[in-house]
């Protein structure tokens, strides 16, 4: 059991990392919470934060790729 938790602890903080990974897990955790009757205000702060990751990451491949760089 020790060794599934420590998997599953490696695998959310690998998907931190990664931008658009990070958005997609809380936009899962705010569609979990919705289901599970947090507040309000929680599932939507999360969602607005999966929302707001995804957006930067897109902002940040569109500047790099109008200046003519390579995409992260």
């Amino acid at each position: 059991m020790d060794v599934l938790i420590d998997l599953g602890l490696r695998a959310v903080f690998l998907a931190l990392t990664w931008p658009l990974t990070r958005g997609l897990l809380f936009i899962l955790v705010a569609l979990y919470g919705v289901g599970d009757g947090w507040p309000g205000w929680l599932s939507g702060l999360c969602g607005v934060l999966g929302l707001a990751f995804w957006a930067a990451a897109l902002w940040r491949w569109w500047r790099d790729r109008t200046r003519g760089l390579r995409p992260r």
